[in-house]
């Protein structure tokens, strides 16, 4: 077993990650526009948390929120803070989240095999596309990602030391707080790996125990708060939704079936995705029939991420982020039994190459999602008279909330009648819905591919 003394002790491996990290995930993190869906709703319940002072009852659009714990908001109203209302800081919790993940990555591949391996596993983590995608993203995901990894790092040394077993569930608390009930994923993982390798009995260790009942109050005291703010809401967004809908019905037209991330992954998860479906049954035998439990924990990881997200009805690409730390893990001792004692050289090669194609194939550094919302929000800012509204007409489109939500004033069919017999009433169209009014009733003061925004006359 080795300690965090002694990975920690290669200082020039950390350094180098670091600066790597900083460069892939960092870069260009606060350009283009947010997406206009989870990324866009999440920055934006940050913004009216932000603007509120209100840390504890989250809303979007003014309304009660509780799809979502709100620790990944949290931090993003501290950068908010620091930072500016902004694209940089909807996303600088995932990029450092996903720096974590890369070093965690080093510290369990230490702890299972060598130096070698765990340098080659966090280069292979640094140059798969949907791991950084995820870590580039103001998402969930990566920083959920990051706490897996972490709880799994504290179990391993909570086998030698036990005060890790109480860490463990820090950090599992934390998952909890950033993903919900999703973070049950965790103890999966753990029960399924303690009985693989026969160290069940980790589980009455007093310290493990302990960690569990202060996880359970933290929780739940969390859990009563937000009960008694939304009610009747939390109960049926937070669980129902979450819990029951999304795993046992396709939500939003998100369908897929049994193979759906055998496709993700070669895809998504390129370069790296196939040699990952290529290692898992050849190391699966070794851990049968050579009996190296070494790579019990990362197999064990990587198929309770895949089997769960596979047995979800909803199929969203990004369920499986979490998979790629141990699918790096996997990989990376794959690639060490072929190259040797060139590994480190050949997967930094491999690992260049991939970048250069992701940058110039994939635009990874370009997180322009959505260019019309933003362009819009912009000409109306620009075009609005001084404390002037707009009333955007069933417009559900989180990135223009998130640029816009000042000067918006969302109207359904109900009250658009109203608006339409005022004069110079402000309204921002759908361009298609706008093709089905009389035109000549309006003047346009901005339009683009997406949206009209025009001034009744």
């Amino acid at each position: 077993m080795v300690y965090p003394k002694a990975f920690f002790g290669a200082k020039r491996d950390i350094i180098v990650l670091l600066i790597l990290s900083g460069i892939i995930l960092f870069w260009n993190l606060g350009s283009g526009s947010l997406t206009s869906w989870d990324e866009g709703v999440y920055a934006q319940v940050a913004k009216e948390m932000y603007l509120s002072g209100n840390w504890i009852d989250l809303t979007w659009r003014g309304e009660p929120w509780s799809d979502k714990p709100p620790f990944y908001m949290w931090l993003t109203v501290l950068f908010y803070k620091l930072s500016g209302v902004n694209e940089f800081s909807a996303r600088a919790p995932s990029a450092i989240f996903g720096t974590g993940t890369v070093l965690l990555v080093y510290a369990l591949a230490s702890s299972l095999y060598c130096r070698k391996i765990a340098f080659a596993s966090s280069l292979l983590l640094l140059s798969t596309w949907h791991f950084i995608w995820s870590a580039k993203m103001g998402m969930l995901d990566a920083t959920f990602s990051f706490f897996i990894a972490l709880s799994l790092l504290f179990l391993k040394f909570g086998e030698n030391k036990k005060l890790y077993l109480f860490l463990f569930w820090l950090s599992f608390t934390l998952a909890f707080l950033t993903k919900g009930v999703g973070a049950l994923l965790i103890p999966t993982i753990v029960l399924a790996y303690l009985f693989s390798v026969k160290k069940m009995a980790l589980l009455r260790q007093p310290s493990f125990i302990a960690g569990a009942i202060c996880s359970f109050i933290l929780l739940a005291f969390w859990h009563y708060f937000a009960f008694l703010h939304y009610r009747g809401d939390f109960i049926s967004g937070y669980f129902t939704k979450h819990l029951f809908i999304r795993t046992t019905q396709t939500v939003e037209g998100h369908v897929g079936g049994v193979f759906s991330y055998f496709k993700v992954l070669p895809n998504k998860g390129r370069p790296w995705g196939a040699f990952f479906l290529l290692a898992v049954p050849i190391i699966f035998w070794r851990v049968v029939f050579k009996k190296e439990k070494e790579h019990i924990l990362p197999l064990t990881w990587a198929i309770c991420v895949f089997l769960v997200a596979t047995l979800v009805k909803t199929k969203l690409h990004w369920y499986i982020i979490a998979i790629y730390p141990a699918a790096s893990l996997l990989v990376a001792w794959l690639l060490s039994r072929v190259f040797k004692k060139r590994t480190i050289i050949a997967v930094a090669l491999l690992a260049l190459s991939s970048l250069i194609y992701l940058s110039l194939e994939k635009k990874i550094f370009d997180l322009d999602y959505s260019h019309d919302s933003k362009y819009i929000a912009g000409k109306i800012r620009a075009a609005l008279p001084n404390k002037e509204k707009i009333y955007s007409y069933n417009i559900i489109d989180p990135a223009f909330h998130f640029y816009c939500s000042d000067l918006e004033i969302n109207i359904s069919d109900k009250g658009l009648p109203e608006v339409l017999q005022k004069k110079d009433s402000y309204i921002l169209f759908e361009k298609k819905v706008f093709s089905t009014f009389d035109k000549s009733k309006f003047t346009v003061i901005a339009e683009n591919h997406s949206f009209v925004a025009a001034k009744t006359r």
